[in-house]
């Protein structure tokens, strides 16, 4: 099987979605995936030629965000939703966020979700993710290879092969 490849965006507050993007990135890395980081903010600094060649490559963008008491995504996540449509992408979001909020829960990444038309169920993480939370992160990472590999999925929809691949 071909190596697979991933960018990983994030827009973090308090440090809770970086830290979950390093454990995307460490997972994937391990599993032999190309995974590379970077800051939203960083990211949104590029012109826009300079964003599409370094995306070129990637065929899975993971973009990572929290979501705040004002449940609305971040700034940078409603720019790179204004600025970006990412055709020929597969497209997953990952949140962190405090179930005190209920509902809005991880809202954030949710929309980004719902934007890109991701068939990938939404990672969501309660505030500062930890190692405990390895076998959720592993859980929706295999969720994205299933889709892609067998290309359908009753609970997230369609997808299309050839981005993050698990080895188990």
């Amino acid at each position: 099987m071909a190596p697979r490849n991933a960018l990983i965006l994030y827009e973090s507050l308090s440090g809770n979605t970086a830290q979950l993007s390093m454990f995307i990135q460490q997972m994937l890395e391990y599993d032999g995936v190309d995974a590379e980081r970077m800051p939203l903010r960083s990211f949104l600094d590029l012109s826009i030629a300079d964003a599409e060649a370094m995306i070129g490559p990637y065929g899975t963008i993971l973009i990572g965000t929290y979501t705040d008491d004002a449940h609305l995504p971040p700034e940078p996540i409603e720019e790179l939703m204004e600025t970006y449509a990412f055709p020929d992408k597969q497209i997953a979001a990952f949140g962190t966020g405090d179930t005190q909020w209920g509902e809005t829960y991880c809202l954030a990444a949710h929309t980004v979700a719902k934007h890109y038309q991701s068939p990938y169920p939404v990672l969501e993480i309660e505030q500062m993710p930890a190692r405990s939370d390895e076998e959720k992160i592993d859980h929706w990472l295999e969720a994205i290879d299933d889709e892609q590999t067998h290309g359908k999925s009753s609970d997230y929809g369609t997808g299309k092969s050839g981005a993050v691949h698990r080895h188990h």
